[in-house]
């Protein structure tokens, strides 16, 4: 089911919002959204006073009626335990349906606790509930359904949807600031899109790119490139990069 067929259209009740971790379409007009987001952010207010709440993904099933896939973020300050959210989370789903496994994924990065989640439920009862609830617009060739990605499969999947190629690539950081992006490309490639991809975490690129007959090499320089707006699409797998970008 494409993304948006899944939310009710109403310009009224739907704009955009941009931070650090990336940006955002607010859905005010899905009652099911705002229901599970709702059971969601109650239960996460009992075990931090601060925090915010981000859907990554919001899935319904086109076979099964009332089958939801949810991948949400919670981002805080307090020392949140995975376990306790997971069994917290668990009591409050479960008096609304048959809930799968809930799978929690945590990350501590420049005095943040951020909490990764995933589930999939059956929903028996619910409420019509309107919450604004903020929803992840990933990078133009980035889908939700990927989250969590590598570092690796996340600029591959950025340059082979803006090419003809099979594509490998590597993100590495010269400075705090600045990332260097490297891809090697079985064919052509579109140079213009993947900067317009990429300009979700830059704006200030230098580019260079050398063709032979069997590859295209490209290298991208992105200065004061967010690098908190890759969070929300590796998880842990922020790791990676960690060790060699600072806060």
């Amino acid at each position: 089911m494409p993304f948006f067929g899944i939310f009710k259209r109403n310009k009224e009740k739907e704009h955009y919002a941009y931070d650090e971790l990336g940006e955002w379409i607010i859905i005010s007009g899905n009652s099911k959204l705002g229901f599970l987001y709702s059971i969601i952010s109650k239960t996460v207010s009992k075990l931090a006073k601060y925090y915010d709440l981000y859907i990554l993904q919001f899935l319904e099933d086109s076979e099964i009626r009332n089958f939801y896939t949810i991948k949400a973020m919670v981002s805080t300050r307090s020392p949140i335990k995975d376990s306790l959210l997971s069994s917290k989370l668990s009591q409050s789903l479960s008096k609304h349906g048959t809930l799968g496994q809930i799978d929690i994924v945590k990350l501590r990065y420049c005095g943040m606790n951020y909490l990764f989640f995933k589930f999939n439920i059956l929903l028996k009862k619910s409420k019509n509930v309107k919450e604004d609830v903020k929803v992840l617009l990933p990078p133009l060739g980035v889908s939700a359904s990927g989250i969590p990605y590598s570092t690796k499969d996340l600029f591959k999947s950025i340059f082979e949807y803006n090419s003809n190629a099979v594509c490998q690539s590597i993100l590495e950081f010269k400075d705090d600031n600045t990332a260097r992006i490297l891809a090697n490309c079985s064919d052509y490639v579109d140079l213009e899109g993947i900067k317009y991809s990429l300009s979700y975490f830059s704006k200030d690129f230098k580019t260079s790119i050398r063709s032979s007959i069997r590859s295209v090499e490209v290298e991208i320089e992105a200065k004061d490139f967010n690098k908190h707006a890759l969070i929300p699409l590796l998880w842990n797998n922020f790791l990676d990069i960690y060790s060699s970008s600072s806060c």
